[in-house]
């Protein structure tokens, strides 16, 4: 029995001894794991605003307040009467508009007195009244034909200027004459040849020539009899200004008698008592001005 034994374990003893003192590290499987997360019953969300009865304003630029140039508006384009009424014939104006004064269109008229298109404005005072509304008087942006037409009564009857002269000068040796002024029929020339008595005695003819300020012919009329009045009519009435349209005339349809200088001119014709032609010029200004 012990030599069994003995033989065992020199058996082992020669195994251990064949066996190498290392081995190779066994293979190693990697091994997956599955985390399995179990549905809530209730999902998590992101946090969101709580909500309010007022919506948060957008995130839009604050408007600019109102300028002048937001609404209607007409720019004014030259010196310009502010009148009280659609037309020129509505003397005188309120005021004259300077040169690029802004004002409001409210009304529209497009025959005036004596004619034209007006435009009912606004100036920058608050004060009512109206501008001729021709394109080269203002420049509006909006069509002002559109703004609501507003009738009006025709204007009163003009009145006559008053009137001023300067003093005479010419030529006029061989007559005897006066030169009578009046606002209602403006000039008469009481005209007589040297040594005769009566107005009228010894002249042919009269001649009266008006001109603007700048030398234009403005009117022109020609008298063969007293009395020599520059709208014709005779002794003692002269005829009184013409008026076209409400508007005094130099002349049955003639320009406008605006306030302002003229240039008068006289030109008459005639004999002296010894049978002799003679002539004479006179020569002056006429200023007419408010009523």
């Amino acid at each position: 029995m012990m030599k069994k034994w003995t033989l065992v374990l020199g058996l082992l003893a020669g195994l251990i001894a064949c066996t190498p003192l290392t081995s190779a590290k066994p293979e190693v499987t990697p091994v997956v794991i599955t985390v399995v997360v179990p549905p809530s019953e209730t999902p998590t969300t992101a946090a969101s605003a709580i909500p309010s009865d007022t919506p948060a304003p957008a995130n839009t630029p604050t408007p600019l307040p109102p300028t002048a140039t937001t609404g209607p508006q007409c720019t004014v384009l030259q010196r310009l009467n502010f009148r009280k009424g659609p037309g020129t014939a509505f003397n005188p104006p309120i005021d004259v508009l300077d040169k690029e004064a802004v004002v409001t269109p409210i009304g529209f008229n497009g025959s005036g007195f004596p004619s034209g298109s007006w435009v009912q404005v606004v100036d920058g005072a608050g004060r009512t009244g109206w501008v001729s509304a021709g394109a080269q008087f203002v420049s509006c942006n909006l069509d002002v034909s559109a703004l609501p037409v507003v009738a009006v009564e025709p204007p009163p009857a003009p009145r006559p200027p008053s009137v001023s002269n300067s003093q005479p000068q010419g030529t006029f040796d061989g007559f005897e004459y006066e030169l009578i002024f009046s606002s209602r029929s403006l000039l008469r020339i009481a005209l007589r040849a040297t040594g005769t008595s009566k107005d009228g005695d010894g002249v042919k003819q009269v001649k009266f020539i008006v001109q603007d300020k700048d030398g234009n012919p403005v009117y022109e009329k020609t008298e063969g009899k007293a009395a020599f009045c520059i709208f014709g009519g005779d002794d003692p009435s002269c005829n009184p200004w013409p008026v076209t349209q409400y508007q005094l005339t130099w002349g049955e349809g003639g320009p406008a008698a605006v306030n302002g200088t003229y240039r008068v001119r006289i030109e008459a014709e005639g004999v002296d008592e010894y049978g002799s032609d003679i002539f004479g010029n006179w020569r002056f200004e006429v200023t007419l001005g408010p009523p």
